[in-house]
């Protein structure tokens, strides 16, 4: 055996000695522990109420989403105080109603005051809060009907556009 052979060979025995001292860099330390596994949406009310530069998603603590309903009634209801205080506001109607009801890709949201009374953004409100909602399937389309609307007004929200 040649000396340039011993010498290759040598380089070999100590590459491979390298690579199985380095491992693949996976410590032995076993699982460690670092909170819950992800859930998909967070639990909570995903409410939608405006602020100086528009419409803006706040999701309130909550151990479960409430219902479509009761998500209506909340967003109805204003935002709370620390909301406020952070530049939140509403201009739906604080004295007003929503029915809503949810069938397999439409919600409709029957409205105790008239559509007419209500700002582009108040539309927005109502239309992104609905589809965030829990409803039966998915995304729905959003009709709005009052009392100078009966006809349903199909509305999406901006902010979910995809086109």
């Amino acid at each position: 055996m040649t000396v340039h052979k011993r010498l290759r060979l040598r380089l070999l025995g100590v590459a491979a000695a390298l690579l199985l001292a380095c491992g693949c860099s996976i410590s032995t330390t076993g699982p460690v522990r670092s909170g819950q596994p992800a859930t998909g949406i967070e639990p909570g009310v995903r409410l939608y109420f405006l602020d100086q530069h528009g419409i803006s998603l706040v999701i309130r603590p909550a151990t479960r989403r409430e219902d479509l309903q009761q998500t209506l009634n909340t967003l109805v209801a204003g935002p709370d105080q620390s909301e406020k205080r952070s530049g939140l506001y509403s201009t739906l109607p604080a004295n007003g109603r929503i029915e809503a009801t949810d069938t397999p890709g439409t919600v409709t949201l029957r409205l105790s005051w008239s559509a007419s009374s209500l700002s582009a953004p108040a539309i927005q409100q109502l239309v992104c809060t609905a589809e965030d909602a829990p409803t039966m399937g998915p995304v729905p389309k959003i009709a709005i009907v009052s009392s100078d609307a009966p006809s349903a007004i199909q509305q999406e929200c901006d902010l979910h556009r995809t086109g």
